[in-house]
């Protein structure tokens, strides 16, 4: 075949593609480009959290949430390099240091999806499963030593 010919063929494949092809998979964004979710839950029986939320290029302040009350912020991962946004939680005399999003692949295996949904309860901090509907426990509260 000729050069034109093949071309004018691959175009005319193509354009069946988009006609005939599933309407939804143009809607499909990749992760880079997608948003994603960080919610805190404050599950504390009538208590404040205290938090604090940084990344390496953004700080997000020093927050506080009242019992039974919710925040949230989004984001947009990066294309090259890896993400980290860690976080402080602490109440009373207790407090948890952790990892709220890792962009790596073990962290996004555990946590399925773009949103990620972090529970604080007495008893610890819980990651809600979304695939699941349910809470798993991750952290158990640290006791702040007094001086």
């Amino acid at each position: 075949m000729k050069p034109r010919t093949v071309f004018q063929l691959s175009c005319f494949c193509f354009v069946l593609v988009l006609a005939f092809g599933p309407s939804y998979s143009f809607m499909w964004e990749p992760k880079p480009f997608r948003k994603n979710y960080v919610k805190i839950v404050n599950n504390l029986n009538n208590k404040f959290l205290y938090f604090h939320f940084k990344s390496r290029d953004d700080d997000l302040g020093l927050r506080n949430l009242q019992p039974n009350i919710y925040w949230e912020f989004s984001f947009h991962r990066i294309i090259l390099g890896s993400m980290l946004y860690f976080c402080n939680f602490w109440y009373d005399n207790f407090h948890i240091f952790f990892d709220a999003f890792r962009q790596d692949e073990h962290f996004q295996k555990e946590c399925s999806g773009d949103h990620y949904i972090w529970i604080v309860q007495e008893d610890g901090l819980c990651f809600y499963e979304l695939k699941e509907h349910m809470a798993m426990k991750n952290h158990d509260w640290e006791i702040e030593q007094q001086m």
